[in-house]
């Protein structure tokens, strides 16, 4: 890619990157999470080449999109494997009571001197 062709991939990427981090924000719900999908859809769109593309703007809501598909599936995935360990929740009605100790407890005053 030569340099000019480089300061035309930025600039296209740069005039449509407000519109791609608010998409992927409506998508994922924060803002950290929106800008890393902006940031990975930067990271594929250095590796193509404008003349490449017919549409920069949709192909970079497209790629946007999937990434934060992606993002989502990810999430889903790992909320399964948490839930499938079987952990109780800390307010769950099965979960064991501690025993009380076998030894007599003896309060501060239970000592005199």
């Amino acid at each position: 890619m030569t340099v000019g062709a480089s300061e035309a991939s930025t600039d296209i990427f740069e005039n449509e990157r407000p519109r791609l981090v608010g998409l992927a924000y409506r998508m994922l719900g924060t803002i950290a999470d929106a800008e890393d999908v902006a940031q990975d859809a930067w990271l594929r769109w250095q590796t193509r080449r404008p003349e490449q593309v017919d549409r920069p703007e949709a192909w970079l809501t497209t790629v946007t999109t999937r990434i934060a598909l992606d993002h989502l599936r990810a999430a889903a995935a790992a909320v399964r494997r948490t839930s499938a360990r079987g952990s109780p929740s800390p307010w769950s009605p099965t979960r064991s009571r501690p025993r009380p100790p076998s030894w007599p407890i003896r309060c501060a005053w239970d000592f005199s001197p």
